[in-house]
């Protein structure tokens, strides 16, 4: 069953893009069930500069990524070094990392909050308290406010709110 995620992965690494922002997702104490897929079924449907390429990536992908020498190179990842194995915990974030910047990438969890800390050109979402104080974080939510059918669009619309600022900001 993992491996059969494979083709969703090569399918959005295959994808045209010009520096597409990501998304991810931080959540206290944790994220909804089946968050990340529906913000990028969500987005897939109302951005139109996507062309249907947001694909919410999976622990279990992110593994079987980290953990296969032919999927890390395709994102320009080595094999782990010693102290650090692809499949450990620091293999995972390169990975996370790799996949933020290449963009249209519905990222979770703590380790994709952590390999997206130093990129510019991602979208971070908490819901319930951030990490370090909010600081990074275009968006935080209080899930218990919502209904979990509402927290994909209200973080779609926000980000494309987002991204279109960003534009307008780059054309001036």
């Amino acid at each position: 069953m993992l491996a059969s995620n494979l083709p969703a992965f090569h399918r959005w690494f295959l994808a045209p893009r010009a520096a597409a922002p990501g998304v991810v997702l931080h959540g206290f104490p944790h994220l909804p069930s089946g968050l990340a897929p529906a913000i990028a079924r969500y987005l897939n449907e109302f951005d139109d500069d996507a062309g249907g390429n947001w694909t919410a990536f999976a622990p279990e992908l992110i593994q079987i990524i980290s953990e296969t020498p032919p999927q890390r190179s395709l994102l320009g990842l080595g094999e782990g070094c010693k102290n650090c194995p692809a499949n450990s915990p620091c293999g995972r974030r390169k990975v996370l990392g790799a996949l933020a910047r290449k963009g249209h990438a519905v990222l979770d969890g703590p380790l994709a909050v952590e390999a997206c800390a130093d990129i510019s050109n991602v979208f971070r979402v908490s819901l319930g308290p951030a990490p370090a104080d909010g600081k990074g974080f275009h968006l935080i939510l209080r899930p218990e406010l919502f209904s979990d059918r509402s927290l994909p669009s209200i973080i779609g619309d926000t980000y494309l709110e987002w991204i279109t600022t960003r534009e307008m900001a780059d054309t001036v």
